[in-house]
């Protein structure tokens, strides 16, 4: 299976532009852009995955969070979230 991760962008985070201010997420350096524009909805399961890898510094420590169980996620997401978290951590 190959997953394609897209960098947020402008036109890729359009479909929020009412929640947030879009050119200011753009300048984060946290996760959340990515989370959003690789198709996850912004609630409340994008903004605890967002502070679950904001509060940890491993890649193994996000995984095993008793915050969030990333096990009921599908394979596909869970690729998605690999590849956006090796982003960060590597």
């Amino acid at each position: 299976m190959t997953t394609t991760i897209v960098h947020p962008s402008l036109e890729n985070l359009q479909q929020f532009s009412e929640s947030f201010n879009i050119e200011k997420l753009l300048q984060s350096e946290g996760i959340l852009p990515w989370l959003l524009a690789n198709g996850w909805k912004y609630d409340d399961e994008s903004c605890l995955i967002a502070n679950i890898v904001d509060e940890f510094t491993s890649l193994d420590e996000v995984w095993d969070s008793k915050e969030f169980d990333f096990n009921t996620l599908s394979d596909e997401l869970k690729e998605k979230l690999n590849q956006i978290f090796e982003h960060f951590y590597l």
